[in-house]
């Protein structure tokens, strides 16, 4: 399972896998027909999926879509596709819907590991040949235990530059539950992101799999943006990715815009210890206007922010 290593000390509520995670919801492509049924192709132990299916030529929309993996839900009013002429595109838009799910509450498993990277290899065929895919999904509610998330809309758009996959990833209305602090995640998220097209099947696997060994992902972040009211994260990095946690490395800068008011939402939802992570991160920031900066870097299990290393182990 590839792990992420960015390490967002201004978000001290995530772990380092849940903050990359949240960047990697993945794809779909059409098909041709009606049908509501039960997706045949999701592996026993993977995931049960559900919906109202209606395609064209040019795309594919699934209403009522529910998917059950493991205690961990989602459910979804509509999810549309826009991309080439696929067969495979209903296959596509479940494995989507799985990686969604996985990479919004954490959750890997090893039966889903070798039909996600099934399916990551017709979305890289499809890429290579020059199409762009889109899928997006609308009134989206996650549950796992106490957890739960809801997001007004997801999206996720794909196209290539030569051998780069480029995407954008955007999340609005998101609203958050069932966590310690509620205040402190973001309503509206976007992120555009690259990494090589080959390696598009590693990591939708990695991401709602389990498996022992995968090889190195290189994802860019060129940008990241996080806001709620008037704190606002943004950022851009780069990792490369791997099965082992100290082998992995990463680089990124991050800002925050009103971070005294993230403190301030800390101390409300009555999580001091985050207050105070979020009061020395600021002593360690450096200031640009009426922002707070980091430059971070992850190598050999050690956290460097601001030049100052921060041994983890």
């Amino acid at each position: 399972m590839i792990r992420s290593t960015m390490q967002l000390a201004v978000l001290p509520s995530f772990s380092r896998g849940q903050r990359l995670r949240f960047l990697v919801m993945f794809l779909a492509v059409p098909l041709s027909g009606m049908e509501v049924a039960q997706a045949a192709s999701v592996p026993a132990g993977c995931a049960t999926i559900h919906h109202a299916a209606q395609t064209s030529a040019t795309g594919v929309t699934l209403d009522h879509v529910t998917v059950s993996a493991g205690g961990a839900s989602l459910q979804a009013s509509r999810q549309t596709l826009s991309g080439p002429d696929n067969g495979s595109a209903q296959d596509l838009a479940d494995a989507a819907s799985v990686v969604l799910l996985s990479a919004l509450v954490g959750r890997h498993e090893s039966a889903c590991s070798n039909w996600l990277e099934n399916e990551g290899r017709l979305a890289e065929q499809q890429l290579e040949a020059g199409r762009k895919l889109a899928i997006a999904w609308k009134n989206v509610n996650v549950r796992r235990n106490t957890l739960n998330i809801r997001s007004d809309t997801a999206q996720l758009a794909l196209a290539t530059t030569g051998t780069t996959a480029t995407a954008t990833l955007s999340l609005s209305g998101v609203t958050t539950a069932g966590v310690n602090a509620p205040s402190l995640l973001p309503s509206d998220a976007r992120a555009n992101f690259s990494l090589p097209v080959s390696e598009l099947a590693a990591l939708m696997a990695s991401t709602g799999g389990k498996a022992k060994q995968l090889p190195a992902v290189h994802v860019t972040i060129n940008s990241l943006t996080a806001q709620r009211d008037t704190v606002t994260l943004s950022g851009n990095g780069r990792a490369t990715l791997t099965g082992e946690h100290d082998s992995a490395s990463a680089s990124g800068h991050l800002e925050i815009q009103d971070i005294s008011g993230l403190v301030d939402r800390a101390r409300q939802d009555s999580q001091m210890k985050v207050a105070a992570a979020l009061i020395l991160a600021r002593v360690v920031s450096h200031r640009s206007g009426n922002a707070n900066t980091w430059d971070t870097t992850w190598e050999g299990g050690v956290l460097t922010v601001n030049g100052v290393p921060l041994p983890l182990h």
